[in-house]
């Protein structure tokens, strides 16, 4: 021991916490995400070339962004039981089945946060091309539709990377430890 109690290898978790750092992350890009395109502001746009006829839009009149918002919530939600079980399925438990079902259940997780999260940026990506037209004729109206599709879509898929991120961070050993670690020596 060169006077510290934390020097094997076998104890360090740098790869748990930058895990929990792109949980974390993905969570609050995903509620972002979400909130953004809720509270796009309605436009109204000319229906025809002769102004005669207008109608307002909101992201409820989009299937993909409605789409968008609700697996980002699902995403966040289940994103939160994840952190949850990262923390608290990490702990020394006897039984050997205690300890692999949270890390079934974080793998699962992961699995449909993928899945909610990359869906869902695709069918933003897609829903703005196909409605383009739309909805760059609000970028010249008072509301800021345009511009909150815009953001909302950047940060589904900053979502997006971060959980996939964060799924392959678990798996990498990184050589440094965060938070406290267990001692098995009683002398430290």
């Amino acid at each position: 021991m060169h006077g510290s109690c934390h020097e094997n290898d076998d104890e360090q978790n740098g790869s748990k916490a930058v895990t929990l750092l792109l949980r974390l992350a993905n969570m609050a890009l995903a509620i972002t995400a979400a909130a953004v395109m809720a509270t796009a502001s309605s436009c109204t746009i000319n229906k025809n070339d002769d102004a005669t006829t207008s109608i307002t839009v909101t992201f409820k009149d989009y299937q993909p962004f409605g789409y968008m918002i609700w697996s980002n919530i699902a995403a966040a939600v289940l994103q939160a039981a994840g952190i949850y079980l990262q923390l608290a399925g990490t702990g020394e438990d006897d039984d050997e089945g205690s300890k692999k079902l949270p890390k079934i259940l974080l793998v699962l997780i992961d699995v449909a946060v993928q899945a909610l999260l990359y869906s869902a940026t695709g069918a933003v990506f897609s829903g703005e091309v196909a409605y383009q037209h739309e909805i760059k004729a609000c970028v010249s109206g008072s509301g800021r539709f345009c511009d909150q599709v815009h953001r909302s879509k950047l940060f589904s898929l900053g979502a997006s990377l971060s959980i996939g991120f964060a799924a392959a961070a678990k798996d990498i050993p990184l050589p440094f430890s965060v938070w406290p670690l267990s001692s098995s020596s009683s002398d430290c």
